[in-house]
């Protein structure tokens, strides 16, 4: 792999790249690659935005340059994971579990066509993250700086969020002090990661900008609409669909992930886009069931059909800690033991069938000359990857780090050893991994649903 220093952000100084020229043609390599696997409106857009994400790299750098301590290295880095997917996979359910099922709707809502609209950008434009160097690239692992850089999907996920959250406190009957203090709290989330995207060397100012307008529009249809939609997704007001809602939900979801853009590089945005939409199948059937049965509604006091029964007064603090320990359980439990389970019953099933979902980056399982195993360790790994975002010290990186960063340095006239392949995020990588991917997904919802209210009414909790 190109050289780059990689330490802990205490005691990193910016590295003196001394690299091999490259063999390509420094002038016309990235150009050619980038035409060749974009259409030309894709190009012909990319080549029009790629002078804004370039002409910000020295200001960004000026501005790293100035204020970064290794105090706020840490901060950011760490902070950054409070708008991860992996997060929100850990957090949401919460909303749900504590008698707020809006809240948990509005939130899963922005958060997952956010991760949509935001990582079709990214696979639309494929246009890279700011330069490094001179930027540095300060993050826990690896995966997040593998993806494109606009929009910012960071920006998308925290606007929404705070937003949301905003309105959520207006609604409270509390003290007006107790206002300001959450109000502050969101504003502390809000500008830690906004600015955490542009301090850590992950994004530029029009990347932010634009994944703040995704986040807000978003926030504006769920804030006016979200009842509607509600209606028509889940509660069926119309009486339009009956049972035959679930497929038609489900397959309407499929198509979401069928017409997602293809990048040119190996991109793991595509990979987040669909752990969302089967957050967003898991929750939407789950809540779909829950008002058809009326299992919830009779069980609860408040009367809702989607609100999982809870009392405070009636369990108390230790019985509360002991529910949200219950699930947490529960979601860690089902992907711990979801993930090898159906990967060891997909592959063989796409080798019996013919199953062939062609995809760039993606080879096809029927087709593989690799046996159900070894598909399978691989497919593991790959969802591995994604919660490996929480191990380790803040990293430090400058240069070439992947496909994404060597083609951008060869656009701009520098010239490094092309990336090692094998020594990125993902390995071989396998069609049944989307599917795989949106079942494990949607099993973490319906888990955190109804796993955790029949678990909890078992327990009497």
């Amino acid at each position: 792999m190109a050289p780059s220093a990689s330490k802990t952000a205490a005691k990193t100084k910016p590295a003196d790249l001394t690299v091999p020229p490259s063999p390509l043609d420094a002038g016309n390599r990235s150009l050619k690659h980038y035409q060749s696997g974009l259409s030309p409106f894709r190009f012909r857009l990319r080549n029009r935005i790629l002078p804004v994400v370039r002409k910000e790299t020295q200001i960004l750098a000026n501005i790293q340059a100035k204020v970064r301590t290794p105090t706020l290295d840490f901060y950011f880095a760490w902070s950054a994971n409070l708008a991860s997917h992996t997060f929100y996979v850990l957090m949401l359910p919460l909303a749900n579990w504590f008698g707020s099922e809006k809240l948990a709707r509005d939130l899963v809502f922005v958060l997952g066509f956010g991760i949509y609209i935001t990582g079709n950008l990214k696979d639309f434009l494929c246009l890279p993250r700011p330069r490094s160097p001179p930027l540095h690239r300060i993050t826990l692992s690896s995966y997040t700086a593998q993806e494109y850089g606009f929009p910012s999907s960071h920006s998308a996920n925290a606007t929404a969020v705070s937003l949301i959250m905003a309105v959520k406190i207006s609604e409270l009957s509390c003290s007006t002090v107790a206002k300001i203090m959450l109000y502050a709290a969101i504003a502390v989330y809000y500008v830690s990661l906004i600015f955490g995207r542009v301090y850590c060397g992950m994004h530029g100012f029009f990347d932010v900008l634009t994944g703040t307008a995704v986040g807000t529009v978003l926030f504006l249809f769920r804030h006016w609409y979200g009842q509607w939609w509600d209606s028509v997704v889940v509660l069926d007001t119309a009486g339009r669909w009956g049972w035959f809602l679930p497929p038609v939900l489900v397959a309407a979801y499929l198509i979401l992930v069928h017409i997602h853009f293809e990048p040119v590089d190996n991109c793991p945005c595509f990979d987040d886009s669909v752990a969302f939409i089967g957050v967003l199948i898991g929750l939407d059937l789950s809540h779909w069931l829950a008002y058809k049965t009326g299992y919830f509604a009779t069980a609860g006091t408040v009367g809702s059909p989607l609100i999982v029964p809870f009392d405070f007064e009636h369990l108390g603090l230790v019985k509360t800690i002991l529910r949200v320990a219950v699930g947490m359980t529960l979601v860690v439990s089902w992907k711990a033991v979801s993930k090898p389970v159906v990967f060891t019953v997909l592959p063989p099933i796409y080798k019996a069938i013919g199953v062939n979902l062609p995809r760039k980056n993606f080879e096809a399982t029927a087709f593989s000359a690799q046996t159900n195993r070894q598909i399978r360790k691989a497919s593991i790994s790959n969802l591995d990857a994604e919660e490996a975002k929480f191990i380790g010290q803040a990293k430090d990186a400058v240069g070439v780090q992947d496909d994404i960063d060597y083609y951008e340095m060869i656009g701009s006239g520098g010239s490094e050893a092309p990336p090692d392949r094998s020594a990125g995020v993902f390995k071989s990588r396998y069609d049944v991994e989307i599917i795989g991917r949106l079942i494990i997904y949607a099993g973490v919802a319906t888990a955190s649903v109804w796993g955790f209210a029949v678990v909890n009414s078992t327990l009497g909790l």
